[in-house]
């Protein structure tokens, strides 16, 4: 039952990554890049990242610190995109208007595309 309840969220996420227009700047497929997403340097969800350290300056120009990629990460960072910049990003995220629900399905769908 846990397998296709979290097989439901991820594909939930996905539904929602593509209908918020994430994809135009967080690519998802090594292949296929985005362009708005190069301009910005925004993050990539491509190879192994879920889990991983990161270095981000807290507010714009704000002193930098390392935090793990994980889930509570993420769902800040939809909600509040400004409050935690990955270093050498270009600003440019608006907070999303998203349900916990929904920041938590994006949150698995992205999570499912680590490797």
């Amino acid at each position: 039952m846990w397998i296709q309840t979290h097989a439901d969220e991820v594909e939930k996420g996905k539904v929602l990554f593509q209908a918020k227009a994430c994809f135009t700047c967080h690519q998802v497929d090594q292949k296929i890049p985005s362009p708005a997403g190069l301009a910005l340097n925004a993050p990539k969800f491509v190879g192994k990242f879920w889990g991983t350290e990161r270095e981000v300056n807290v507010g714009i120009g704000g002193p930098v610190k390392k935090v793990k990629l994980d889930e509570a990460y993420f769902m800040e960072s939809v909600e509040k995109p400004m409050d935690k910049i990955v270093k050498g990003s270009i600003p440019g995220m608006a907070p999303l208007p998203t349900t916990l629900e929904e920041r938590k399905a994006l949150a698995a769908y992205v999570k499912s595309l680590s490797r």
